[in-house]
């Protein structure tokens, strides 16, 4: 087996490798003159590949990447998995408005087309968006690796989803650290406009609350969360977030509202966080589709 890391593998190519036991190549990847991307796949004598390729941004340029290293080893019989950590576009898994394109089965699509037979990603944020892919799909939930990194981090923790969508995951992580849990009613207004309403059970007084949720965009619900706990009496508030996305001055706001840390893993780098390596959930999920 080889291991073959993209340029936006952020060093998970390197651990993977090791869990794996498999030997570790790497892409090159430069641009022509106009701007298109060139990517040299270097000589590969095994056919069995594992292309490690997260997809953040510029989203366009990695998963671009990705398909042409896959075209390039589908055309020399090479039996692949795509290792892709952070999916982009899974959010848009249907039209939510009249004439939305829907992203997540063009992409999808095209990696069946361009050769891959299974892939690996970590805690997409629909998991039905998968449903699109021709081959094999393995899907890595990381969490319960996330809290067990926090154990002994928060002096006295709360688990707290900033909505209900994330009620699983606040309840898994909350086993871990032996605590309670609960979740934000939210609500959006005709202008996308979010504000907390209230919580189902718990008590946040004294308490060190950290805020779990699979994808952490703009900030904002997470900083809304945020100034809630504190005014319902919370010592501390941090974050753990699976994908920090951390777009439009995302870190500013969460720190302007209060949060102490940030705790993230390495599907994206994040040089603001303390990242949490979560490398040999990977090579087990891996191992799984490759049965």
């Amino acid at each position: 087996m080889i291991v073959l890391g993209g340029s936006a593998s952020n060093g998970i190519d390197i651990h993977l490798a090791r869990e794996l036991g498999a030997d570790l190549v790497k892409l090159a990847t430069t641009r022509f003159p106009d701007g298109e991307i060139k990517v040299t796949v270097p000589d590969i004598k095994d056919d069995d590949v594992v292309i490690v390729q997260s997809t953040y941004h510029p989203q366009e340029k990695n998963l671009f990447e990705l398909l042409l290293a896959a075209r390039f080893l589908k055309d020399r019989k090479a039996d692949i998995t795509a290792v892709i950590p952070y999916l982009a576009y899974a959010r848009q898994n249907r039209s939510f408005a009249e004439g939305e394109a829907v992203s997540i089965n063009t992409v999808m699509d095209s990696l069946s087309a361009s050769g891959v037979k299974s892939i690996v990603t970590v805690n997409p944020h629909r998991s039905g968006s998968l449903m699109y892919f021709r081959g094999k799909v393995g899907v890595v939930n990381c969490e319960k690796t996330v809290a067990e990194a926090l154990s002994g981090k928060l002096g006295d923790p709360f688990v707290l989803a900033p909505d209900k969508g994330g009620l699983e995951m606040a309840k898994k992580a909350s086993a871990i650290l032996k605590c309670d849990y609960t979740y934000i009613e939210k609500h959006r207004d005709a202008y996308g406009t979010v504000s907390v309403e209230k919580t189902h059970g718990g008590n946040f007084s004294r308490k060190d609350v950290v805020i779990f949720d699979d994808i952490i965009s703009t900030g904002s619900t997470i900083s809304q969360a945020s100034r809630f706990a504190y005014s319902e009496g919370a010592s501390s508030v941090s974050v753990a977030g699976i994908h920090l996305v951390m777009a439009n001055g995302a870190l500013e706001k969460m720190k302007n509202a209060g949060i102490e840390r940030i705790f993230g893993t390495n599907t994206i780098p994040c040089s603001s966080a303390e990242i949490i390596d979560i490398s040999k959930d990977i090579a087990s999920g891996v191992k799984k589709v490759r049965g």
